[in-house]
């Protein structure tokens, strides 16, 4: 290691710190107040800055906080820094944004995320009933693009995007298969949709699949009779 002396503004210069933040990093015990430092004294910066990439600045632009929101962070005890963050820190402003979206005041975000804490994002590769678009699309046999189309005309639920992958619940397989099957005897995709929305409604689901039977009861015995005709030729 270089035992190369520098000045304040030396140290200043080489890790592009200002007073206020020269300061902080006294107050924080990182450096001690004192005339000359070293390379240990910089690499004790560097390893602290390492730690806490953000910016002040970068936090206040990217989730539009003012400092008094920062101070609330700090007084609910959701964040200790004041100048720079963690990525453990990220995650509070990222879990505070979200709740904003939702319409939470500020002093309800402070609150739940104090009290609760920040959720934790569900693992989808680990939800056994959870299914990625291509193994849904090789365990029913249908393509990619043609679930992509049924999902386009709402005849089936959109996916979770996790990680940029499509997710489907697996239970989506039974629904494709009645799809294509219906398809093949003749139903057109906007018929199809109608029944599967019927279906999912507690209030007309008997009414609309018996309808269907007796429709297919009707094919069936048109079928029938053209195999009858077919076999007296």
């Amino acid at each position: 290691m270089s035992d190369k002396i520098l000045t304040k503004k030396d140290l200043q210069k080489r890790v592009k710190i200002d007073d206020e933040k020269f300061q902080f990093y006294i107050d924080q015990k990182i450096l001690q107040e004192k005339e000359i430092y070293s390379e240990e004294d910089l690499d004790g910066v560097r390893e602290y800055r390492k730690q806490n990439p953000l910016d002040l600045n970068d936090i206040v632009k990217r989730f539009k906080l003012s400092k008094e929101h920062i101070n609330s962070f700090r007084s609910f005890g959701l964040i200790e820094g004041a100048l720079f963050f963690s990525s453990k820190d990220l995650d509070i402003f990222q879990s505070w944004q979200k709740l904003k979206r939702l319409g939470y005041s500020d002093e309800a975000c402070f609150k739940v995320l104090s009290e609760v804490g920040v959720p934790q994002e569900e693992n989808l590769f680990e939800n056994k009933n959870m299914i990625q678009l291509k193994e849904l699309s090789e365990t029913s046999g249908i393509s990619e693009r043609t679930i992509k189309f049924y999902e386009k005309d709402n005849l089936i639920p959109k996916p979770r995007i996790y990680k940029n992958k499509r997710f489907y619940e697996i239970n989506i397989i039974e629904d494709l298969f009645l799809i294509r099957d219906m398809q093949q005897i003749g139903y057109k995709l906007s018929v199809i949709a109608d029944f599967l929305r019927s279906v999912k409604d507690k209030k007309i689901k008997t009414k609309a699949i018996d309808a269907v039977k007796l429709e297919l009861s009707e094919k069936i015995k048109i079928t029938k009779a053209i195999i009858k005709r077919v076999e007296a030729l």
